[in-house]
């Protein structure tokens, strides 16, 4: 009985990990811990954790960056337990800092609705939105 319990907790722990984790620029990541809708934009600390530092998420579902900004386009989600919104989008632009910094040296900008981000990004040049996770939409 000893060998199961040890083998299922083994299965259970060993499946455990983020579904999602790619480097978008520099030290930003997208991460998505448990499922997809998790999807945030994170600082990569140099122990490979990262943090969110009031980043945009979730549900993050598109992003971009340049050399001075990084983008992103989240759906609203009120509360953890709540289902996502995918009638509002919201926008959000960071201003990229010193990147060599072990912890985040950045601006965040937003929530704006579309026609602020829009207007936003014609004042700034604000990047596009390369990144989309069509599931997420």
């Amino acid at each position: 009985m000893l060998r199961i319990t040890s083998l299922i907790c083994f299965l259970l722990l060993s499946g455990c990990g983020f579904v999602q984790d790619e480097v978008l620029v520099g030290r930003y990541r997208l991460v998505a811990v448990d499922i997809d809708e998790d999807m945030s934009l994170c600082w990569s600390l140099e122990d490979g954790n990262c943090v969110g530092d009031g980043l945009p998420g979730p549900t993050l579902f598109a992003a971009g960056f340049d050399d001075k900004y990084v983008v992103a386009a989240v759906h609203p989600r009120p509360k953890f337990e709540t289902p996502t919104n995918r009638d509002v989008t919201q926008f959000f632009y960071v201003v990229r800092g010193n990147e060599s910094n072990a912890f985040p040296n950045h601006e965040i900008k937003g929530p704006f609705d579309e026609a602020a981000f829009e207007a936003e990004k014609a004042r700034l040049g604000l990047p596009t939105f390369p990144r989309v996770f069509r599931g997420l939409k």
